[in-house]
């Protein structure tokens, strides 16, 4: 006999028939739903989706390459899903399995038309054959491990994920399609007796098959025929739930990929003119997100990661990620009156996130909360909903630009003494040092920009700074909600900037640093910015940080390094700092010492500053820098590096907290140090 099988075996034409109308009345209930869902999303503002597809076809290929990217790696390759462990596993089985399954009924489907036309385009045979069915079974194997897991998983150790009843409807089906699947290819070997090269390439089928030895080949076949048509019922109904249930997640997850925010830490600009044209600033109905925030929402699973990662969650604040997105779904699918901020979201959930971004990085299909939070921010600021020390820090940062209120004259007051040009003075600088409001008014902060200029002077760097002319960038303006003021502040820094033709710039705030990467080119700067590890790390390759002669470096202390969110997570800057700290303690006469936290770089844990947070008052039990700070000095560390100023005062704050004896400094700090400057 030849190897192969017909698609339709033991079914007659008109069962086909039948089966092609039901299928056909399946895609109309199916293609129903996403439409429903499609309906809501319109309900936001539109985005301008047809320009992917305007120009030349190199630049329509360059503006969809990314999306596409995000497709083939974070979807089909399941990048964000991996790295925890069984879940994991059990996860890229069950998604291996389905694909696979998926695609090759497709292609039983495709040869099954193509015979239709012509037997010679009949290719579902021989070598193909077996490759095929082998493939399938091994697949449908590891598709039901999958599900098995996941059902043992709900049974005896919840996830964070909610639990619905259509959930164990959907794993019922799962596990029902994979068991009936292989029991048909049992009763096929049986009825169809193949060859036995024919009949072992389904090794799993050949095995079921010996359970019906003593079936008859008619009752083979009929059995065959009602569990095919329960088999093709449960795909049925499979098909038309996906939109009505999470599994809308099929359609929304890659959807999302496609058109997600590709940046972390970038914000999209609000100008006067939209708010006066539309009377709306930022979000205060549904309505007000646009429509990929809303395609969002149905592409989350609930899978609870987001909150797994949120310091806000883990700290008993009122904001759970994966909560806030449900909520907004509900919101979005519901007929009622209900208002966004007064009975859906509160504002104590929105002034909780700190915008570190975990949320954003460890969701699978790249759902953004804080896109969502920042726009209802926005409004609540708008509407005069900001109070506290927040709103205080605002009025300071229009006033006085910077947040504590100090006057602009003593912006430079740290550098008493070290003889650091201005920009005026030294008009052919190489490099702008960027102090920030912190490294200028706060007296620990100042202690780090001192030692900053101590290594750049060591190590004849042509360097300036703005001195009195520097303003707050307004990085925390914005996060917090307050546009406006971010831009006035930008722009009269751009001004600044633009006046002594600024091309590269030093500093060691990764907030402003971020600032001046993602945040200043939406308003025509650009600039070239470097965080000072980075800088540092390149001055030791260049041998210009060199010990000074006769002095005694203090003794290594063991030494654990915490990632700012706003370098490592968001600007994927995590190496450099830890490259400075070894070579720094190299120069010691002990061996370095560098204890790794469990969360460190990308997966790093907030300090709980950023987002606004620096300037919000606390309740003591639920600060985010205990945490952290425990987690630190669990590593037995007696020195605690940073990199961020917002990191230094709360990582001293957390350590304080328990009264343990070990030292906060920043990296620039323990360097000189070092080096005995």
């Amino acid at each position: 006999m030849e190897l192969t099988r017909e698609t339709f075996g033991n079914i007659s034409p008109a069962s086909q028939n039948v089966f092609y109308i039901l299928a056909a009345l399946t895609m109309v209930v199916f293609c129903y739903g996403v439409w429903k869902r499609f309906v809501l999303w319109k309900k936001g503002l539109p985005i301008d989706a047809v320009r992917l597809i305007r120009g030349r076809l190199s630049e329509i290929w360059g503006k969809v390459q990314p999306g596409l990217n995000r497709l083939l790696v974070d979807g089909l390759g399941q990048k964000r899903v991996r790295g925890r462990g069984l879940a994991s596993w059990a996860h890229l089985l069950l998604f291996a399995g389905f694909m696979i399954l998926f695609a090759g009924t497709t292609m039983l489907e495709v040869d099954h038309l193509a015979s239709a036309i012509s037997k010679s385009l009949h290719f579902h045979q021989g070598t193909y054959y077996v490759i095929y069915e082998f493939t399938l079974d091994v697949f449908g194997v590891l598709f039901l491990l999958g599900c098995i897991f996941f059902a043992f998983r709900r049974l005896r150790l919840p996830p964070s994920a909610g639990h619905r009843a259509t959930d164990w409807v959907v794993l019922g089906i799962f596990i029902a399609l994979g068991v009936t699947g292989f029991v048909l290819e049992g009763l096929r070997i049986r009825w169809q007796q193949p060859p036995f090269d024919g009949a072992i390439c389904s090794p799993v089928g050949f095995l079921i098959s010996k359970f019906f030895d003593g079936l008859t080949v008619s009752s083979a076949r009929s059995a065959h025929w009602w569990l095919w048509w329960t088999h093709s019922f449960l795909v049925f109904f499979f098909i038309g739930m996906i939109p009505y249930t999470r599994l809308m997640h099929f359609i929304a997850g890659p959807l999302n990929l496609f058109f997600a925010q590709p940046v972390l830490g970038r914000m999209n600009p609000v100008s006067a003119e939209d708010v006066e044209s539309s009377g709306r600033f930022g979000a205060s109905d549904i309505a007000h997100f646009n429509r990929q925030q809303l395609l969002s929402l149905d592409a989350c699973m609930e899978c609870g990661r987001c909150e797994d990662a949120c310091p806000a969650t883990a700290t008993g604040k009122p904001l759970s990620p994966k909560d806030l997105v449900q909520d907004l779904k509900a919101l979005m699918s519901s007929s009622s009156a209900k208002k966004l901020h007064e009975d859906v979201i509160r504002a104590e959930t929105l002034w909780s996130c700190t915008s570190c971004s975990a949320c954003v990085q460890v969701c699978p299909v790249r759902i953004d909360p804080l896109t969502l939070i920042f726009d209802m921010r926005r409004n609540l600021v708008g509407e005069g909903g900001l109070g506290g020390t927040a709103a205080a820090t605002l009025r300071k940062m229009q006033s006085s630009a910077n947040p504590w209120g100090f006057p602009q004259a003593e912006r430079s007051n740290w550098a008493e003494g070290l003889q650091i040009p201005s920009c005026k003075e030294n008009p052919g600088f190489d490099v702008l040092y960027w102090i920030g409001c912190a490294g200028s008014y706060d007296r620990r902060a100042q202690k780090v920009t001192r030692s900053v200029v101590k290594l750049l002077q060591h190590a004849g760097v042509n360097f300036a700074i703005l001195k009195n002319e520097e303003k707050c960038n307004g990085e925390s303006a914005r996060r917090v909600g307050d546009e406006f003021l971010f831009q006035e502040l930008a722009q009269a820094n751009i001004e600044t900037l633009a006046r002594y033709k600024v091309r590269k710039i030093l500093t060691h705030c990764p907030h402003c640093l971020n600032t001046f990467m993602n945040d200043y080119p939406q308003f025509g700067g650009q600039y070239e910015v470097v965080h000072h590890t980075t800088y540092i790390e390149q001055l030791q390759a260049e041998g210009r940080l060199r010990s000074n002669a006769g002095a005694e470096a203090r003794p290594a202390d063991s030494v654990t390094y915490h990632d700012p969110c706003y370098l490592a997570r968001v600007n994927d800057i995590h190496q450099a700092p830890r490259d400075v700290l070894m070579k720094a303690l190299e120069t010691s006469s002990s061996k370095p010492d560098i204890r790794e936290m469990a969360r460190n770089r990308t997966k790093t844990s907030c300090c709980g500053a950023g987002g606004g947070r620096m300037w919000m008052e606390e309740d003591p039990k639920q600060r985010v820098s205990t945490l952290r700070a425990r987690e630190a000095l669990g590593t037995g560390a007696k020195t605690v590096a940073v990199g961020c100023p917002f990191c230094l005062t709360m990582m001293s704050d957390g350590v304080a907290s328990q009264n343990a004896e070990a030292r906060v400094l920043d990296v620039a700090e323990l360097l000189v140090e070092q080096l005995g400057l």
